[in-house]
């Protein structure tokens, strides 16, 4: 249902009530409906950002260079590096990111070639080593390159491939075995064989590894957004616990499994479901973030774990531990996240009062 159909809906809802309507009970299912509403808009408008890079594209971090090759992806209107190389995470054909900020434009590389001196930029690899490689080829012809140095009186092909290994930034180098000449190059294109030239790349081969389990990533990124802030109310650090990620886990891969969106959480276990479209980047602290943002809605003088039924788990008190599940449906086009917290309170209004304190900082 498009966001206009459902705010006729409640035009209309509002325009029929009758005097009846004002009891506490209807009143409350109306306030529980617009609460509904405004989640799922933010929930198609939020960008899908990581706060922090997971550890697969932080390779080859350069300031001022953009990487030269075959583009996997452009996309406009990126909000910062770290969301670039996210975006490239998630391309298995993406070698490597580039991004401007002050045009908020962010490359992907499919196959990297060297790089451009580009003021303003920031790049970094998704092969999990330098590709920068010692040079090693050498075969008769010429690369089309960029050239960034030229070095005379060179005696030997040699001495020009260890001047290539000396240069940051040198992909390639060309030998002029006549005039003498070493031509070190920061970008390549297309070869040429033909007598006269040595040359050869120091490009590094490019394959995608994953640096990091990332749902270890994951889980670490809930558990920390958890205790950033439940240090805002002055309660305990929690832990992750194995058994609690298996319990989450597994109950998360039946509700992908099944690919339907699920009905409320029974409010009365500590166990908390985060359901989206399009959310496959997202960053763990968001899903926190999303959570914890019902506390606007939280009468601390009358807990209701119905219209706040995720918040109040993050802060409470005897928590101790929690365990994270993700898993993804199919067409991996919906994420669902279980959270599943140790305590084993019973949810009565002393157990609200004891364990859910307001904000100490």
């Amino acid at each position: 249902m498009s966001l206009s159909k459902k705010i006729l809906i409640i035009v209309l809802l509002i325009s029929n009530f009758n005097v009846h309507a004002y009891n506490r009970r209807h009143m409350k299912r109306l306030e529980q409906f617009l609460r509904g509403l405004q989640y799922e808009f933010n929930e198609r408008t939020i960008h899908s950002k990581r706060l922090e890079p997971a550890g697969d594209c932080t390779a080859d971090i350069l300031e001022g260079y953009q990487w030269d090759g075959q583009d996997a992806m452009n996309v406009p209107g990126v909000d910062s590096h770290q969301v670039c190389m996210d975006n490239c995470d998630m391309n298995e054909k993406c070698m490597g990111w580039s991004y401007k900020a002050n045009t908020r434009m962010c490359w992907g590389m499919h196959s990297i070639t060297g790089v451009i001196a580009v003021p303003g930029v920031n790049s970094g690899s998704c092969v999990g080593q330098n590709l920068k490689a010692k040079c090693e080829e050498k075969k008769e012809g010429q690369y089309l390159s960029n050239t960034i140095k030229t070095l005379e009186n060179i005696d030997t092909v040699e001495i020009c491939m260890q001047r290539c290994d000396e240069e940051k930034l040198c992909f390639g180098w060309l030998y002029d075995e006549y005039g003498k000449n070493c031509y070190l190059a920061s970008s390549l294109g297309e070869f040429q064989p033909g007598p006269g030239f040595l040359t050869g790349s120091c490009i590094a081969t490019q394959k995608r590894i994953r640096l990091a389990d990332p749902l270890k990533v994951f889980r670490k990124e809930i558990l920390q957004r958890h205790n950033i802030k439940r240090k805002d109310h002055c309660v305990g650090d929690l832990a992750l616990d194995d058994n609690l990620n298996t319990v989450s886990q597994q109950f998360a891969e039946k509700l992908a499994a099944a690919d339907v969106t699920p009905p409320d959480y029974d409010a009365t276990k500590m166990q908390a479901v985060y359901y989206g479209k399009g959310d496959i980047a997202l960053n763990g602290a968001i899903v926190v973030d999303n959570f914890y943002n019902e506390n606007k809605f939280y009468n601390y003088e009358k807990p209701d774990f119905s219209s706040t039924r995720h918040f109040p788990k993050i802060i409470w008190k005897s928590s101790s531990k929690l365990g994270v599940g993700r898993a993804f449906t199919v067409d991996r086009k919906s994420m669902f996240v279980v959270i599943t917290y140790d305590s084993t309170d019973t949810l009565t209004d002393s157990s609200y009062q004891s364990n859910v304190q307001k904000k100490c900082s």
